[in-house]
């Protein structure tokens, strides 16, 4: 009997084995993927991967390392400088310029190659599209989906001008290799504008922290159309601009904070100022913010648990310019430490301190007490109210000369920092005024650069500071540093079809 089960068993699992086929989890087909709301949800949020704080790895545009957007956009301008030399001097001096010895390439190279992220993003967009889930969900999670591309788009075209956008047809053809080229002024209009309209379109008002919201898309929006604006000032740029302005303050969601600092603080996320943030994790390597260790010295008490390298720098040339008139004023310098005194009461000034013989320290990241090493959790700050009003009154100034209601706007962001109201200002001096204000305001946000380049500016401030410090082993440089080089390896790869900027 037990002779004649084991044949049984035998033939049986000689038969079953014939039928077996292993199960792969690991494969995502247009069939099974995505179906539900929670599917939808999964693909933007891989999107958002790219826009988080990141620990140098050459994936995140907000790192708080020389390549992260904020850092390299004013570390280019007067309100940002450190003491360790090596590319921050190739920023500051803006001697980028057939520099092949320094990093400075490789970080053209890392933020040039997010402009893939616009044909993933557009896969995503189209997958929600012919997804099967509720209509209503659909249209949220792509108008994510927008909102991200425009975000990157404006990365991208702030740094170097139009990038290489794939068709829909080239993305229904991955086969079929496609040398692409840069896309037009005029066309890469077109795609910011489809995109971060229907994102305004269908987006709520308000949402979770970390998700993209109408206001948000719209500031995307006007950082576009002021990029644009100033490298076309006598067209509609302002004018729309102003409009956008007047809507977002319509919506009635955001307000200014009373008091500066807690608009940074750990204590006061999401509070109504911010517009669009990068929220933090102090526990994660990957999405901590890491901008307070950049500046902090290394014996300077902070928290019990902090470390700090002691590297960035509010230069003392703007700080004297800007801030030393009214240090007994400007409630904006409580976030700026121009001495302190260690564990063991040493004191520290500009006269016995590598980094501060440089800048004063821009702390505009108040304290997180879980601060673990260099990870803080403060929530990166992007774009904020106070932006809405100052360039409310610079589009009004610019569209229809000096108002009260242009000085009215300039002066509720001045009142908030406790310095008196501008009034009877000529057009030229209004204009002085707003810049002036703007790089006060937004100082290591990464603003700065987009404002000198608006004014005529950017490589003449640059000219003054080689001259100033005297760095006559420095070129003077020009009109055509307004945008990054293109690598020359995405030129070589698509055959030329990809052209350098203008001047490289």
């Amino acid at each position: 009997m037990k002779k004649y089960l084991y044949i049984i068993i035998g033939v049986a699992l000689s038969i079953s084995s014939c039928n077996l086929y292993r199960e792969d989890y690991t494969e995502i087909s247009p069939e099974d993927f995505p179906k539900t709301e929670n599917d939808l949800k999964l693909m933007v949020n891989q999107l958002m991967y790219e826009f988080c704080t990141g620990y140098w790895d050459g994936q995140s545009i907000y790192s708080a390392g020389y390549d992260g957007y904020q850092v390299m956009s004013d570390m280019s301008t007067d309100v940002l400088w450190s003491g360790w030399g090596w590319q921050s001097d190739v920023l500051y001096y803006q001697q980028w310029k057939d520099n092949s010895t320094s990093s400075i390439s490789d970080y053209f190279y890392r933020g040039f190659a997010h402009y893939q992220f616009l044909s993933k993003a557009r896969q995503v967009i189209r997958r929600i599209e012919a997804s099967e889930a509720k209509e209503e969900a659909k249209r949220q999670y792509a108008a994510e989906a927008h909102a991200l591309r425009g975000w990157m788009g404006l990365y991208l075209y702030d740094f170097f001008g139009p990038v290489p956008v794939a068709t829909d047809a080239q993305l229904d053809d991955p086969m079929t290799f496609n040398r692409i080229g840069r896309l037009s002024e005029e066309q890469y209009d077109s795609v910011m504008v489809s995109d971060l309209t229907y994102a305004i379109d269908n987006l709520p008002e308000s949402a979770p922290r970390g998700r993209m919201t109408k206001g948000a898309a719209m500031m995307i929006l006007l950082k576009y159309y002021m990029i644009r604006g100033g490298e076309e000032p006598t067209g509609q740029w302002f004018v729309k601009a102003e409009q956008l302005c007047r809507d977002i303050i319509a919506l009635g969601v955001y307000s200014l904070q009373n008091n500066y600092a807690n608009i940074f603080s750990i204590d006061n996320q999401g509070n109504s100022e911010i517009i669009l943030s990068v929220p933090c994790n102090a526990s994660a390597s990957w999405t901590a913010n890491y901008m307070t260790a950049e500046i902090l010295p290394s014996n300077m008490p902070w928290t019990d648990k902090s470390a700090g390298w002691g590297g960035y720098v509010l230069p003392w040339a703007f700080y004297d310019k800007y801030f030393k008139s009214n240090a007994d004023k400007d409630k904006r310098l409580s976030c700026v430490v121009t001495e302190y005194t260690t564990a063991g009461g040493q004191y520290i000034g500009k006269t016995n301190s590598n980094q501060l013989k440089y800048g004063a320290l821009p702390l505009k990241y108040g304290k997180d007490p879980n601060m673990t090493g260099a990870q803080a959790g403060n929530e990166l700050v992007i774009y904020r109210y106070a932006d809405v009003l100052l360039t409310l009154a610079e589009c009004i100034a610019r569209n229809s000369g000096v108002t009260s209601e242009a000085e009215g706007y300039l002066n509720e962001v001045r009142r908030r920092a406790g310095l008196g109201n501008i009034m009877g200002y000529n057009q030229s001096a209004f204009m002085e005024a707003i810049l002036a204000e703007r790089g006060c305001e937004f100082f290591l946000e990464g603003l700065r650069r987009q404002d000198l380049i608006r004014f005529g500016k950017y490589h003449t401030e640059a000219n003054n500071r080689i001259n100033a410090d005297n760095k006559t082993e420095y070129y003077k440089v020009g009109k055509e540093h307004n945008r990054f080089p293109i690598p020359q390896s995405f030129i070589d790869e698509s055959k030329s079809a990809i052209k350098q900027n203008e001047g490289y």
